[in-house]
């Protein structure tokens, strides 16, 4: 597996609309969409910091906690490489052309694989 870079980083924020305001205040951050419950931030490299409200459908996002994207050059033998090691992983998830899978590293945590349609 080769990892090409961070992409995507995504937060469930308790408290959605004091998150937001940090992002904007204190982390210098400016808005590149948002929808209701949902706000995103673009950042000078290209990768994403998405701040999710309490109960919004976000895409396979776990209820709360933080969850960092991966972007591999090969998402298909990515996937592969996980499942033979024994790696719990999810269902594919399609958007604007990019296609993600979560899965859970031996930390517990849940992280995603991102790559091209």
């Amino acid at each position: 597996m080769k990892i090409l870079g961070l992409t995507w980083l995504g937060t469930r924020a308790a408290d959605f609309d004091a998150t937001v305001r940090f992002a904007e205040d204190v982390l210098g951050l400016s808005r590149a969409f948002e929808h209701e419950g949902l706000v995103g931030f673009g950042l000078p490299d290209g990768s994403l910091f998405e701040i999710f409200a309490p109960g919004v459908p976000a895409g396979g996002h776990p209820p709360e906690g933080v969850v960092g994207g991966f972007e591999v050059d090969d998402l298909t033998a990515a996937r592969a490489e996980l499942e033979a090691a024994g790696i719990e992983v999810g269902e594919l998830h399609t958007a604007s052309g990019g296609v993600w899978f979560y899965f859970r590293a031996p930390d517990g945590n849940l992280y995603e694989l991102v790559g091209s349609a």
